[in-house]
């Protein structure tokens, strides 16, 4: 699964392979925090990490995903970034790997 960003909009591709997620965008720096910012869709952390919510990722994915057992597949997913590091500790945005 992966969130494509531009500054108009976000959109989840690919939702049934939950296997892996990033990010796919061609922004970076202020706009990249514009773009998360004004879509509802996460933030960049002082650090540097980009941070997306999970809510807004599960509603915007589910209503593209196809597999029957999808709901299984993101409970895995989550429970996998769980266990890396990757979840806040508040389990409310979760830490991804940004591809340009």
């Amino acid at each position: 699964m992966y969130v494509n960003l531009a500054a108009d909009g976000a959109v989840v591709a690919d939702a049934d392979d939950c296997t892996r997620l990033h990010l796919a965008t061609a922004l970076d720096g202020a706009a990249l925090r514009a773009a998360l910012r004004d879509t509802g869709t996460g933030q960049v952390a002082p650090d540097g990490a980009v941070w997306l919510d999970v809510a807004v990722l599960r509603s915007r994915a589910q209503l593209v995903a196809m597999a029957e057992d999808w709901p299984q597949r993101w409970d895995g997913m989550i429970g996998y970034a769980e266990k890396a590091g990757w979840l806040s500790v508040d389990g409310r945005t979760v830490q991804v790997h940004v591809e340009r």
